[in-house]
């Protein structure tokens, strides 16, 4: 792994650890490195967030993004919650301390407001064919479709700073697991019963997988 690597790793490790007042001077105490070799790579704290945030948008990606004609069925969708809730533990810090992290820079705070319009869009897609594929008894207007999709957005990426406060500030992966039983909720009037609970078994199925294999 080299240095500029070795950079984002740390910045990853010690906010998720310390929040977002980790600056540099920790990350080159951390690694050790010097400060020269870091602004080699990164030109303030702000570029090492971007390179943080483009692998968020990336794993994010590989959970939520549907290949062209790919049907979503029970195990796809377990996928999603259960594969967001990584990504979400993963890069809990971006998540809890968004607004202190993009505040100060408008490039930082215009790709993260690009990223969420992007996960917004890829949750919207994933409510159309769920609600396509497994109809429930409640229909959904294409508006309170894009409003679900939004709700779910919001509650998925505001979780880690819900759970810090209700915990004491310590976050817990077993309580970003647990977002996934909210967001499968919000889609429950809209989905065949019988599809829910797939989902539901699914995901659980995933869960202990995951412990399992840790």
């Amino acid at each position: 792994m080299g240095n500029r690597q070795r950079i984002i790793e740390a910045a990853i490790e010690l906010m998720n650890k310390n929040g977002s007042v980790v600056g540099t001077n920790q990350l080159t105490e951390h690694l050790p490195i010097s400060p020269g070799n870091l602004y080699y790579h990164f030109r303030n704290r702000e570029e090492i967030l971007i390179e943080v945030l483009t692998r968020l948008r990336s794993d994010l990606d590989a959970q939520l993004e549907l290949a062209p004609g790919e049907t979503l069925d029970a195990g796809r969708l377990a996928r999603c919650f259960t594969g967001g809730a990584r990504v979400l533990w993963q890069h809990r810090f971006f998540f809890s301390s968004a607004m202190e992290l993009v505040v100060k820079d408008k490039s930082l705070s215009k790709q993260y407001r690009e990223f969420c319009i992007r996960g917004t869009a890829q949750v919207r897609t994933i409510v159309q064919l769920a609600v396509t594929a497994a109809p429930g008894l409640q229909k959904l207007t294409t508006a309170e479709r894009d409003k679900l999709a939004e709700n779910m957005w919001v509650l998925w990426t505001s979780w880690p700073r819900y759970t810090e406060v209700i915990n004491g500030y310590q976050l817990q992966e077993k309580e970003i697991k647990r977002s996934h039983e909210h967001l499968a909720l919000l889609l429950k009037p809209y989905l065949n019963a019988g599809f829910f609970s797939d989902v539901i078994r699914e995901t659980k199925k995933r869960i202990r997988c995951e412990l399992d294999a840790t």
